[in-house]
């Protein structure tokens, strides 16, 4: 690249490389190296919240699950599998969906005095 080239960073962007990445763009619980991603910066720039914000999401996500044995999409809002229709917020400093409409399945039925 030669010197004085302008050049845009997209952190974006940052985690989707199939040279790095197997699929970059399916999400995949347990994926290999996860921890590799670069959300929370690295080196000397690593985000001193990172232990905090995983233990946080650790926590989120137990008590999310104890409470529910399914999640799909919404198929009303986000059309069917291997046909959906996501947008994104216009942005190249942030990658995130304007909106997401999920349905939920509780683990357990609830009766109507506990609700």
């Amino acid at each position: 690249m030669p010197a004085g080239t302008k050049v845009v960073i997209s952190l974006a962007g940052a985690d989707r490389d199939p040279n790095r990445w197997e699929d970059p763009n399916t999400f995949k619980l347990g994926r290999p190296r996860i921890k590799e991603h670069l959300a929370f910066g690295r080196g000397a720039h690593t985000c001193i919240g990172n232990p905090l914000a995983r233990a946080e999401v650790r926590v989120l996500f137990d008590r999310f699950f104890e409470h529910t044995s399914g999640m799909t999409l919404s198929e009303e809002r986000h059309g069917p599998a291997g046909d959906r229709r996501l947008s994104y917020e216009p942005s190249y400093i942030v990658r995130g969906l304007t909106e997401l409409h999920v349905e939920l399945t509780p683990a357990f039925a609830y009766t109507a005095a506990e609700t």
